[in-house]
């Protein structure tokens, strides 16, 4: 007897993000971890180099950078790897239901450096919001592209 199967459109949302939790476990974490760390670094060079003393808000804003590096690089590795498991195929047929997790994360991520940083609560809101927003972006985006390519494939 097969155990019958809920639609997606039943999930709860506690669900989406234990599925899209399940599906972010197979992520390429090296490659990510080097993408955030080479574009956090980047950034803050590029302030250094362009005059302006990098301090904590500099700081605050470049490993806010290297976060939304970190989690797209990782979304879509997790994506996009070649033998997927149920929860990868699910991220895959719902790819801006599975953005919501990573994108949350960065914009916490966000936050907290904002707050942490001296930015205050109202900044850092804003921050977690626009580094969220284009993690949720480029992540969905991922998603919807692996799902094109892998139903032609």
């Amino acid at each position: 007897m097969s155990t019958p199967t809920r639609s997606d459109q039943d999930l709860s949302r506690r669900e989406e993000m234990t599925i899209s939790g399940s599906a972010m476990s197979g992520a390429p974490w090296g490659a990510a971890v080097l993408t955030g760390g080479i574009v956090a670094a980047g950034d803050l060079g590029l302030h250094a180099v362009t005059g302006a003393l990098p301090g904590m808000a500099a700081l605050s804003g470049s490993l806010s950078l290297g976060a939304v590096a970190f989690f797209v690089v990782a979304a879509a590795g997790a994506l996009w790897r070649s033998r997927p498991g149920r929860a990868v195929r699910w991220a895959r047929s719902n790819p801006w239901r599975f953005a919501v997790l990573p994108a949350i994360a960065c914009a916490a991520i966000a936050v907290v450096l904002s707050v942490l940083t001296g930015g205050g609560i109202v900044a850092g809101v804003l921050s977690g919001l626009w580094h969220g927003g284009v993690v949720y972006g480029l992540t969905g985006a991922a998603g919807a592209a692996s799902r094109s390519r892998k139903g032609t494939a």
